[in-house]
């Protein structure tokens, strides 16, 4: 009985290294993407014809409402943890500098760019009357052959420790 589960086992691991076997060049370039998983997190996975995306979040953020999703009316994919934490993720080649120069047209908020790099959008929007309202958030994303836009949802609320623990957990997004 030993001997025959031994070669079970024996035969599956086989079977599985043929079907994981890759050359060296493929290797390296997948074994960035790949980090190990804590127990006290969740690995989030998006993929369609679109996009092929992966996230980690901690367990201790999502809620029963959170949901990673592909809305096909908008072209773009939907990350909502809970009110405070909620993204949209689409494949656009805008430049950052158009995002600002929108941003800075609107036509009821101005807004007051706190972080700026060339890479990220960290602002403040302010009502004519002077009261500040909110932070908001837009990041480029660029691979080779593909870019992204990461922005905070419009209509939400977000605090600046809102905002930076979203740009904390986006940086674990990972585009396959």
């Amino acid at each position: 009985m030993r001997m025959r589960t031994f070669l079970i086992l024996l035969v599956t691991a086989c079977a599985m290294h043929s079907c994981n076997s890759t050359d060296d060049s493929e290797a390296k370039s997948t074994s960035s993407r790949t980090s190990i998983i804590a127990e006290s997190d969740t690995l989030l996975v998006l993929r369609n014809s679109e996009y092929n995306l992966t996230l980690t979040l901690p367990k201790s953020i999502m809620t029963a409402e959170s949901k990673f999703q592909f809305r096909e009316s908008f072209g773009d994919a939907e990350l909502y943890v809970h009110p405070g934490f909620h993204v949209y993720i689409s494949k656009e080649d805008t430049e950052l500098s158009e995002i600002k120069k929108e941003l800075q047209s609107d036509g009821l908020f101005s807004r007051k760019f706190t972080d700026e790099s060339e890479e990220e959008l960290f602002y403040q929007s302010i009502l004519p009357d002077g009261s500040e309202i909110g932070f908001g958030w837009v990041k480029s994303l660029t691979t080779p052959g593909l870019k992204m836009i990461l922005r905070l949802d419009p209509q939400g609320s977000y605090s600046k420790q809102d905002v930076r623990t979203i740009q904390k957990h986006m940086k674990t997004l990972n585009i396959l």
